[in-house]
């Protein structure tokens, strides 16, 4: 190649460490500089939680709060001479505000490709939305899912061709997972487990699908045999007063632990011994990607990706949604066996070393986008000349076209 693929990722904003906005910033942060140029831009302002602190992107926000928005049809004619300019090659959404704005501006600017991602199962989606999606879908070039679940429910509700849909699974730094024990919990000399035990959870409180509610109630369940297991929820949101209230009216506020909003997430994984998931609704969960890695085996509930990351009896358990008492049931079976859990954990870490870890996710992603581009990229590359080569790409003294804000 002679130059570099130019990909703008368009966000609506990034209001989180975790989920989407996490895998997106590794995979800008992942992709080589020497073949991909990158942008960033979100729609919005992001939160305190994002700081972009090295170089190996551009980050710009357009400023559209709203796509009903006085400045949204001005804001995306200036975002369409930006693509322009910059002869991007490929833009990626990520959301329905960008996928909205990405499609509208990519096609105006000329862009060989629209790539929209999928990230969850629409359990949100109302009826006008999938129609308006299902309208909108028609200029998508390619879809990008994170698991076989959101490609099977991408194209049942939105129609779309299954062959337009490619499944490309989250990545994870395997390296900052390494699951070894914390010196406060390793085992003592001549003792096979550390005491007490303790079951974990990682969990938005922000969304009640998460369903941290059934978590706390599996505890009450395990507590009455083994009362000496302590439970911890990290994470925060709206609904945390509520669940603390639960847990009190279950009589066993004094076993779980509220740990808020964790800055060290490797190391509060560390600490625990097994590692749960109990939403109702995940597309491809992120903190199974990270117990696995830290080596504890998991109990999650059998719902849309999380069968193909937890394979049943061999790296964890797999439960009903909604069952406390199921997921209880399969915490108790590890709680009562050192062996089973310690070779569960091998297992899962053997699993995301082998499939999982950036290296391995970044060859996909390189594969996907040379496969979009295809020969005509190939055949047109020669004449795209370098990014700073380019008539227009510096805007000059007086030149007021570009307004798009630049975070650098």
């Amino acid at each position: 190649m002679n130059r570099k693929i130019r990909i703008a990722f368009l966000i609506d904003t990034i209001n989180s460490i975790g989920g989407t906005e996490k895998q997106l910033l590794s995979l800008m942060a992942s992709l080589p500089q020497e073949r991909f140029e990158k942008h960033l831009i979100s729609l919005r302002p992001p939160n305190a939680y994002f700081m972009q602190q090295d170089d190996c992107y551009d980050y710009h926000q357009i400023g559209i709060p709203s796509l009903l928005s006085a400045q949204c049809i001005g804001r995306i004619i200036e975002l369409v001479r930006y693509l322009r300019q910059r002869r991007i090659d490929i833009v990626q959404t990520y959301f329905i505000d960008a996928q909205f704005v990405g499609i509208l501006a990519g096609k105006l600017a000329g862009v060989k490709k629209i790539v929209c991602c999928r990230r969850d199962l629409g359990f949100w989606h109302s009826g006008a939305l999938l129609l308006l999606l299902r309208q909108a879908d028609r200029l998508v070039d390619h879809f990008q899912v994170n698991s076989q679940a959101v490609k099977r429910q991408v194209a049942s509700d939105e129609l779309v061709d299954p062959s337009r849909i490619h499944v490309i699974y989250n990545g994870i730094d395997f390296r900052i997972f390494d699951g070894r024990p914390t010196p406060e919990s390793a085992p003592a000399a001549g003792r096979e487990t550390k005491i007490p035990l303790s079951v974990g959870i990682l969990a938005n409180f922000n969304r009640r699908v998460k369903r941290v509610d059934i978590f706390i109630r599996a505890a009450c369940e395990v507590l009455k045999t083994m009362p000496g297991v302590r439970f911890c929820i990290a994470g925060d949101g709206n609904q945390r007063s509520e669940l603390m209230a639960l847990s009190r009216d279950l009589g066993i506020a004094g076993q779980v632990d509220f740990l808020g909003a964790v800055t060290d997430v490797p190391g509060t994984i560390r600490s625990w011994d097994i590692g749960v998931i109990s939403s109702d609704s995940e597309g491809f969960c992120n903190s199974i990607l990270e117990y696995m890695a830290s080596g504890l085996p998991v109990v999650a509930t059998s719902v849309g990706g999380n069968p193909e990351l937890v394979q049943d009896g061999v790296n964890g358990f797999l439960v009903p949604g909604r069952d406390h008492r199921a997921l209880a049931e399969k915490l108790c079976i590890l709680l009562n066996n050192d062996r089973l859990r310690k070779d569960m954990g091998e297992q899962g870490r053997r699993i995301i070393a082998r499939s999982y870890d950036w290296p391995r996710v970044i060859d996909r992603y390189e594969s996907f986008y040379h496969e979009i581009l295809g020969y005509d990229y190939e055949r047109d590359m020669d004449h795209m000349g370098k990014p700073e080569e380019k008539p227009g790409d510096q805007p000059g003294p007086g030149d007021q076209t570009l307004r798009i804000q630049r975070d650098r």
